[in-house]
């Protein structure tokens, strides 16, 4: 890691904050595994030091089902919040991750492809947020033909696919 360029070790440092603070945020929504908790910590050390392997794929699944098993449902604004921040946290690990093994860690990772990245990853972020909101706002409707707002739901996915397969045609190519 000491041949490392700076911004590779800064992608790498945030990669193991996203990762540790995934963990963290199960347990300020109310649940957590001691052991499972344990084993994501050693799995961010390895997906630090490795990002090019399968460990970060893992390492992100292993953090969905340490929710899904231990968080608690939302019922309150709260851990609706919660949820939308842990969102972001693993879209943040990903991304990082995946600019980490971009270029080479010797080499700086130039400031327009990380601005670029960037914003690439604040879109996607702000995206989160209707779909957040639809279904934090349909939480307690009855499924006994009341469908409408998976309906809307679905159609904002639509679009939000749409709009990305757009973005994604008119970017520049560009070769390493």
């Amino acid at each position: 890691m000491s041949s490392m360029s700076l911004s590779h070790r800064l992608l790498r440092t945030v990669v193991a904050l996203a990762s540790l603070g995934l963990v963290a945020l199960v347990y300020a929504a109310g649940g957590g595994l001691n052991l499972m908790a344990a084993a994501l910590v050693l799995g961010t050390g390895y997906a630090v030091r490795r990002p090019e392997s399968v460990a970060v794929s893992v390492l992100v699944i292993a953090h969905a089902v340490h929710w899904a098993v231990s968080a608690p449902m939302p019922e309150g604004l709260g851990p609706w919040l919660a949820l939308l921040a842990g969102a972001w946290l693993v879209l943040l690990l990903h991304v990082s991750a995946s600019a980490a093994v971009t270029w080479p860690a010797v080499a700086p990772v130039p400031r327009a492809a990380l601005r670029r990245w960037g914003l690439r990853t604040l879109t996607v972020a702000l995206a989160t947020v209707p779909v957040w909101a639809v279904s934090a706002a349909t939480r307690d409707q009855s499924l006994r033909g009341e469908v409408s707002m998976t309906y809307v739901a679905l159609a904002a996915l639509t679009l939000l696919c749409g709009a990305l397969y757009a973005m994604a045609r008119q970017a520049p190519r560009t070769r390493r």
